[in-house]
């Protein structure tokens, strides 16, 4: 029998072919996998995609139009300038006398303080043989008190006769201040000497010249209410 012995010095190589093929397939299979399967999936960030693609759909809806109900104004807009004109001429009435109560509060102290300084200066022969308070008085008071109150009064005069023409009223009325109450001026100081002993019932007596119940401050504010309401009740031009 003849027995087949390899050659020395060379080793029988297997068969390795079947198995080469298949680890080649295997790698073609792995290089065609999708990019995208390499990376771990994310089901959230699909999910938050998913509702923005259908947020995004609802927001290109149109929103429903409330119903708008009309409502009915309650207001006479025929009346609307009238109403406007009166509140026009209530503001002046009402700046009026608070100026007015302002410059009068003024004026008093400043005539007080000049009684204080005539009775400081008066001699001893005028202490003894006084003269009437009205006549020492006269010219303190014309200089403190009716040229400033006559300057104030007729600037509160122009601001209502401003307002008139601008409403169209202008010419409808006389609106202007009776000033001759000033003409008494110092009359009610004649029964009093002036002298140092009187000083007190000088300035209550002046004071209720200038700001009490039938003085400058009453006369005044009582004609200014009377203009507001001569206008209020005239007809526009």
């Amino acid at each position: 029998m003849n027995d087949t012995h390899s050659e020395p010095g060379l080793a029988q190589i297997p068969e390795t072919a079947p198995q080469s093929d298949s680890l080649w397939s295997s790698t073609v299979a792995f290089l065609k996998r999708d990019i995208k399967s390499f990376f771990p999936r994310d089901d959230r960030s699909e999910e938050h995609s998913e509702r923005g693609e259908v947020a995004s759909e609802d927001s290109d809806a149109p929103a429903p139009t409330p119903m708008e109900v009309p409502i009915e104004s309650l207001v006479d807009m025929s009346k609307l300038p009238d109403m406007a004109f009166r509140r026009d001429v209530l503001d002046w009435r009402d700046n009026f006398h608070a100026n007015l109560m302002n410059a009068l509060s003024k004026l008093n102290d400043a005539f007080a303080h000049q009684v204080h300084a005539e009775l400081a200066d008066t001699s001893l022969f005028r202490k003894l043989v006084s003269r009437e308070s009205d006549q020492v008085l006269q010219q303190s008071f014309t200089r403190l008190v009716r040229l400033p109150l006559i300057n104030a009064v007729l600037n509160e005069e122009a601001n209502l006769n401003f307002c008139a023409q601008k409403w169209g009223r202008g010419g409808n009325g006389d609106l202007t201040f009776d000033l001759s109450v000033l003409n008494a001026e110092c009359a009610s100081l004649h029964d009093i000497g002036f002298k140092p002993s009187n000083r007190d019932l000088i300035l209550s007596r002046s004071k209720e010249i200038i700001m009490g119940p039938a003085g400058l401050a009453t006369v005044f504010c009582d004609q200014g209410l009377h203009l507001s309401r001569k206008l209020m009740d005239t007809k526009a031009s």
